[in-house]
């Protein structure tokens, strides 16, 4: 009889090993990492659309470049975490050639994306993503606090006439009124990164004056990886 009971035990113990390692397996969270698009090699290009605002002439200019920022190489930054190079690149309209016009880096961690611009870290993305889930994108710089939720979160979407299954939309900063806008939005799909931009920052002193600022809209134009 004594086999027969180490088999029983035996079956037993692999029973709850085997429900344990299913159990953990539903309650591992998908932290939604995979917004970040980060790996190396990994490029993408966009379109953008810059109108600058000069209230000393009273013009209004418009500019239309692409800008490509592709993932270099990989590295421990200070703080011990695996860093990304990120290369940044312009090309004007009629222009065939990329020009190398900043590096900035970036860095995921287990509860938050961070990407470091012109020497400025903000908190782009805090993980799982969810909907309406607030924090402070200016936690890691000195701006002064920022309030960043999720307006909407895993929506299928056309952008830059890319059909893409699953963006989800950062609103940064929404203050509008009659004389002054500031409107800061960023939108990231799965396996891409950040497919889309808009900074609008203009004032003006009255009604009747013109506006002073800019408003910059980066759209996906190409993605993919060298």
């Amino acid at each position: 009889m004594k086999p027969l009971k180490y088999i029983f035990l035996l079956l037993i113990t692999i029973y709850f090993i085997s429900c344990r390692s299913d159990n953990d397996a539903v309650v591992n969270p998908n932290l939604n990492h995979n917004y970040t698009g980060l790996a190396v090699g990994n490029f993408v290009i966009y379109n953008v659309d810059s109108i600058a605002y000069n209230d000393f002439t009273s013009s209004v200019d418009t500019f239309q470049f692409q800008i490509k920022e592709k993932i270099e190489s990989q590295l421990l930054d200070l703080e011990g975490d695996n860093s990304y190079r990120i290369e940044r690149y312009r090309k004007e309209k009629d222009s065939l050639n990329w020009v190398l016009i900043d590096v900035w880096s970036s860095k995921l961690v287990a509860t938050n994306y961070q990407k470091v611009e012109e020497n400025v870290r903000f908190i782009k993305l805090v993980f799982p993503i969810r909907a309406n889930k607030t924090w402070n994108g200016n936690i890691k710089n000195n701006l002064g606090e920022q309030q960043y939720h999720f307006s909407a979160v895993h929506q299928p979407a056309i952008i830059g006439g890319f059909p893409l299954d699953s963006v989800s939309t950062v609103s940064q900063v929404e203050d509008l009124n009659l004389i002054s806008e500031n409107f800061f939005e960023e939108k990231f799909a799965t396996n891409i990164g950040m497919v889309y931009k808009r900074e609008l920052s203009r004032k003006r002193d009255s009604l009747s004056d013109p506006w002073l600022g800019k408003d910059v809209t980066m759209i996906l134009a190409a993605y993919g990886k060298e």
